[in-house]
């Protein structure tokens, strides 16, 4: 009897091993899931600040131009496609007469990213290059006071040189009032050349308010700027907005929007020559929410 007991003790106890050795063999499989996050990457946008020009006026006999019938034409020596500013030129003329009058439209191109933009501009050079008679008569020139000089500061012509700047459509016309598309256009900077420089910053669009409102210049989209110069007195007309849009030749029946009239101009700016300079900036607007040209813009007037 004790013989039989312990051989089912020992039958019940390898039962229980092969059980054991069962249960360990299938502890091997799990749910399971796996995530994997490849190529992370860190990449910079852009500010970088291009501008381009296109370019109208009257015929100036220089070559390029086409001009049968006095109706502004196409300026090739002053227009060009999307750079970043060299030896550009936003005017370049030699022969500057009494009612003569060119106008541009600037594209300005920030980038990737939303910007802030200003502008400066200042004259070089204002001279009475040579004294002809004319511009030393008793009627209306100088009486006598002109004196040649090269590169001076004592010329009259960036006086009766009118300017008028405006944030454009791109049409290349000046289009104030309120018509059918568009938002009514408004002159932001205007007067003789002779007083741009003391503008000194334009703000163009900062956290202040500007040019283009205080929102900031949005990233790969294209603004525009509008303007013209005259010879004589600058008259805005009241064209409506009729929503155009993108850089339509300004050679048609509503012209650029404005008059010019040189009958007031006398002989006192003969042979007299201006230089100036026109100088952009642009910075992110991201974590620079306070900008403002005023206080943050210190134009360099270095080409860049």
């Amino acid at each position: 009897m004790q013989l039989l007991s312990v051989q089912r003790i020992l039958l019940s106890l390898g039962m229980i091993v092969f059980v054991g050795a069962v249960a360990a063999g299938a502890t091997g499989a799990f749910f399971n899931d796996t995530e994997t996050s490849t190529g992370n990457t860190f990449a910079a946008g852009d500010i970088d600040l291009q501008i381009d020009n296109e370019s109208y006026a009257i015929d100036f006999n220089i070559p390029g131009f086409v001009d049968p019938d006095g109706s502004l034409v196409a300026n090739p020596g002053n227009s060009w496609t999307a750079t970043d500013l060299t030896d550009e030129k936003f005017f370049d003329f030699s022969d500057v007469k009494p009612g003569d009058y060119g106008e541009d439209t600037i594209s300005i191109h920030v980038g990737s990213n939303d910007a802030w933009m200003c502008a400066a501009a200042r004259v070089t050079v204002d001279s009475d290059e040579t004294c002809t008679e004319p511009e030393n008569g008793a009627v209306d020139g100088e009486n006598a006071a002109c004196v040649p000089e090269v590169d001076g500061t004592n010329g009259d012509l960036a006086d009766v040189l009118n300017f008028a700047f405006w944030v454009d459509d791109g049409d290349n016309v000046f289009e104030p009032g309120t018509g059918t598309g568009g938002t009514p256009e408004t002159i932001f900077l205007g007067g003789p050349l002779s007083g741009l420089g003391s503008q000194g910053q334009i703000a163009l669009a900062d956290a202040s308010g500007g040019a283009f409102g205080s929102d900031p210049v949005p990233g790969d989209e294209t603004v525009y700027i509008g303007k013209i110069w005259c010879a004589g007195t600058l008259t805005p007309g009241a064209l409506v907005q009729d929503g155009s849009g993108d850089l339509i030749s300004p050679i048609t029946a509503q012209g650029t929007g404005f008059t010019c009239d040189g009958s007031l101009v006398d002989n006192s700016s003969q042979t007299d020559k201006v230089e100036g300079d026109m100088e952009f900036y642009a910075t992110q607007a991201r974590n620079n929410d306070s900008f403002q040209c005023e206080t943050d813009y210190d134009p360099t007037w270095t080409i860049q």
